[in-house]
């Protein structure tokens, strides 16, 4: 083993997963000089990119929160059987956090309350940048997203401030005609303002980034009531929101579907009342009839939840993926859908066999919301500055 090359250590370290990289680093200082090779990180993103995404999952605990990491290898394997808590140092300086989004293993978080401060971090480097202060006034509700574009090679975010008003007659809460739109394009000092968004949107987080652009959902509780959910997008290079027309049979004029990116398009889950989903695609982006319903998912009752129903958490209700009791977050590259189910654990769906499988995974905490991550070992400084240089990253 001495007299192999170092190249060939490399290459088997990349193998291994992230958490097992990241407690080498103690166990000696050749095995740290290993880890710490300038080379690794391109060699072990080069293996991620290959295999199922991971999973991040926030626990909304009280006084601190905690993140939870699941595995996955190359197939066969697709996930680990149990989940490891994150040691990030970042919740040491902010104890109670939402995740805004994850792209190219940088993960998003934000204060619960204003979505201020905000920080970049790498779970499992450790190492975070928090972002310039913005101008957050109290009674705000805050719509968020964290993306890059690959043509431009930056990481931008943007806020929208929606501020609540009385209605004059009924004394009801509603909404005025005031919603500021800020954006920072990571790496420099102050926000910019882009005026307003024509739409107001559900004031969560993003609910898919893909094709360059973040997207989300019209806000449900409108007052008076409104014509119906919308799609609205942002462009992250022209820097501005379009709407994106659902599919002509109006099946998203529903308050439960989420969005989600599905193999490269724009994807919508919606639940349906028995308990099913049915998966709308939209085959070429921004062109309204390429709308197809591709699936449709039979109800299915995790072995789990059958003895008991556990009520819905905060948690829950707060997590972009909130609008019904089912979740599709991802395909995996076996063409299998992973699914969340409230108050449980994770499913597998086999569209060709029409066949359900439970992910044993154990560990998993009592509540929590989910998101997709690429593992990486960049630091946070490095990746902007590989794109800030020209040298692209690609997700």
């Amino acid at each position: 083993m001495e007299k192999l090359p170092r190249d060939i250590y490399l290459d088997i370290l990349s193998r291994l997963p992230i958490t097992s990289l990241v407690q080498i680093k103690g166990v000696c200082k050749a095995w740290r000089a290993l880890a710490e090779d300038t080379r690794l990180p391109s060699m072990f993103h080069t293996r991620a990119k290959r295999r199922n995404p991971s999973l991040i999952l926030h626990c909304d605990t009280p006084i601190i929160n905690k993140l939870y990491y699941v595995g996955t290898g190359e197939e066969p394997d697709l996930y680990g059987n149990k989940v490891s808590e994150i040691d990030a140092r970042i919740k040491s300086v902010m104890p109670e956090f939402e995740v805004v989004g994850s792209c190219n293993g940088l993960l998003c978080i934000s204060d619960t309350l204003f979505f201020d401060p905000i920080r970049i971090c790498n779970p499992f480097t450790g190492d975070y940048i928090e972002l310039p202060k913005t101008n957050h006034q109290p009674g705000q509700e805050v719509a968020v997203g964290f993306g890059y574009h690959p043509d431009t090679m930056k990481y931008k975010m943007v806020r929208m401030a929606y501020y609540h008003k009385t209605h004059a007659n009924l004394q009801v809460r509603g909404w005025s005609e005031h919603w500021d739109v800020q954006i920072l394009t990571i790496g420099t000092n102050a926000w910019r303002s882009l005026g307003e968004c024509p739409w107001k949107l559900d004031p969560r987080p993003s609910e898919a980034l893909l094709n360059a652009a973040l997207h989300w959902v019209t806000f449900r509780y409108l007052y008076p009531p409104g014509p119906g959910l919308r799609i609205i997008s942002f462009d992250l290079a022209e820097e501005k929101f379009k709407m994106i027309a659902g599919p002509s049979c109006g099946s998203l004029q529903t308050c439960n579907f989420h969005l989600v990116g599905l193999s490269g398009c724009l994807s919508a889950a919606v639940c349906l009342d028995g308990g099913g989903s049915d998966i709308w695609v939209m085959k070429v982006y921004k062109v309204s009839n390429s709308w197809t319903k591709d699936y449709v998912i039979g109800a299915y009752v995790p072995v789990s939840l059958k003895p008991h129903v556990r009520p819905r958490s905060r948690i829950w209700y707060k997590s972009r993926l909130s609008r019904g009791a089912v979740q599709v977050l991802c395909i995996l590259k076996n063409g299998e859908f992973l699914m969340q189910y409230e108050n449980g654990g994770f499913v597998l769906y086999n569209p060709q066999e029409e066949e359900f499988k439970e992910l044993g995974i154990s560990g998993l905490p009592k509540w929590f919301a989910t998101t997709i991550h690429v593992d990486s070992l960049f630091s946070v400084e490095t990746v902007l500055k590989m794109n800030y240089q020209g040298a692209k990253l690609t997700s």
